[in-house]
């Protein structure tokens, strides 16, 4: 006879192990405030590559369980795409099936901030595809859902209102925190934004720490739509340049989750050609007893 409990539990613990690394590609994101394939497609001629960032993610015994790529890159006339690649490696890479998370963000730098006008969420696993393509038209104030379906490419699924509050989606958000378009905070303070609201309304939560030798503490809170929309808290260190140097959160039953940056990582160096200032005088952030 057939052990049903046996069976059960061997699915259930695929399942968590499935989830585990579906987790470690959002975690990708998340830490960078932070997945594409990693590419190693130079730049076209009309593109200007501003930022360049690799990191490696550990989970319990799967050392270098994933690597991710995070790029940035000038498209001209004020236009920008944040890519960011996350792909399972070694024995996670079976595990999960293959597993290629891509995530991409096609902005405008308007009235001192970047604004999404298309981000898109791809993965590849096991032979299937999924792609969902998220558009903000701000002429007809409204933002939409595209998902894509086999055989019939991309159909309309879900829309919502632009109104006066800003609507980012996580690489947006990133960008726009690094180069200090959401505020000037000091330790202590919190930064809330807007994320997309499907399935239900999202924000995410940036709160600022002290420094110390390892760099600017922050801790982000956010919807993780793997986990059943569990809010998810990821913290992380950045450096004087304000790129992410090392992040790490915990997992349910699965545990310490980090992420760090490699040595070969090439980090925004100043500001964007539309900002008069540089980057590192734009947004210094003082401590809490500065009182500035």
């Amino acid at each position: 006879m057939k052990n049903t409990a046996t069976g059960k539990r061997g699915r259930g613990e695929k399942g968590k192990r499935e989830k585990l690394l579906a987790f470690l590609m959002t975690l990708s994101i998340v830490f960078t405030a932070a997945g594409l394939p990693i590419p190693a497609v130079a730049a076209a001629a009309s593109e200007k590559v501003l930022e360049d960032l690799h990191f490696r993610v550990d989970v319990l015994i799967f050392t270098g369980a994933a690597k991710a790529r995070v790029i940035l890159k000038n498209l001209g006339e004020g236009r920008y795409r944040a890519e960011v690649a996350a792909e399972a490696q070694g024995l996670a890479k079976a595990l999960s099936g293959n597993r290629r998370d891509n995530y991409a963000t096609e902005m405008v730098y308007s009235q001192g901030r970047l604004l999404p006008l298309v981000y898109r969420e791809e993965s590849r696993r096991r032979g299937k595809y999924s792609l969902k393509e998220y558009r903000f038209d701000y002429d007809q104030g409204r933002v939409e859902l595209w998902q894509h379906h086999e055989g019939k490419g991309l159909l309309p699924k879900w829309e919502t209102a632009l109104d006066k509050e800003p609507i980012y989606d996580p690489l947006s958000a990133f960008y726009n925190f690094r180069l200090g378009a959401l505020g000037r905070p000091r330790a202590g303070e919190t930064l809330r934004v807007r994320g997309i609201p499907y399935p239900r309304p999202e924000d995410i939560s940036i709160q600022m720490g002290q420094e110390d030798p390892q760099g600017r503490k922050v801790m982000v809170t956010l919807i993780n739509r793997v986990f059943d929309d569990e809010a998810v808290v990821v913290f992380a260190f950045f450096d004087e340049k304000w790129a992410p140097s090392r992040g790490w959160t915990r997992v349910l039953s699965f545990g310490k989750v980090t992420g760090e940056i490699l040595p070969e990582s090439k980090p925004l160096n100043g500001a964007l050609p539309e900002m008069s200032s540089p980057l590192s005088s734009r947004f210094q952030v003082p401590s809490a007893k500065s009182g500035e």
